[in-house]
């Protein structure tokens, strides 16, 4: 008979996922994930099979959670550059944590691991379209209710946007400061203007 399972594995997911995103793939050990998971090796393999699976569960743990909740800013009421600065905030305040300046769990796995892990590659490319095309959504409906210009070139926008979440991300991992960040990114919007 097997033994219950002594974990909640998404509550491990999370954590792991937190690990993953203040330390890195190659940075994070066996160690590491088990001291911020209290859970032990053979559970963590048990459910998750080995570390690189456990990863790539964790950049889908993020799209789906950390990244759905900012995205959720965009159905707001309002002005659109409004509701996309109200996204960005939202990310902000997410990739500075009490483990430092994290920046973006995605773009650290684009510089880190996508390079030499075609799996992890797939989930980057997948997390730019995923907010591409959220971007894509909301501003051709701004376009078709007159609050964004008819010229303005929705897919180019969108892909301007998505790339500025990125941008914020590297920033914010590389330790500049928040007025820097503000500063980007006030920039970056004025684009919608």
């Amino acid at each position: 008979m097997a033994r219950p399972r002594e974990f909640e594995p998404e509550e491990a997911l999370e954590k792991a996922m937190l690990q993953f995103w203040a330390k890195g793939f190659h940075d994070t050990s066996i160690r590491d994930l088990i001291d911020r998971t209290g859970v032990n090796q053979y559970g963590l393999y048990g459910v998750f099979e080995n570390k690189r699976k456990l990863y790539l569960a964790a950049l889908d743990h993020y799209r789906d959670t950390i990244t759905r909740k900012a995205l959720k800013e965009l159905d707001g009421d309002g002005p659109i550059a409004g509701r996309i600065e109200a996204m960005f905030g939202t990310l902000f305040k997410r990739m500075r944590t009490k483990d430092g300046r994290v920046g973006c769990l995605m773009c650290n796995a684009a510089v880190e691991m996508a390079p030499e892990d075609a799996g992890v590659a797939e989930k980057v490319r997948a997390h730019m379209e995923h907010l591409r095309g959220a971007f894509r959504g909301r501003l051709a409906e701004a376009q078709a209710a007159g609050d964004l210009a008819p010229e303005k070139d929705v897919n180019a926008l969108a892909e301007f946007l998505a790339t500025t979440a990125y941008s914020l991300g590297f920033l914010l991992r590389a330790g500049v400061s928040g007025s820097h960040a503000r500063r980007h990114l006030r920039t970056a919007l004025s684009v919608l203007g």
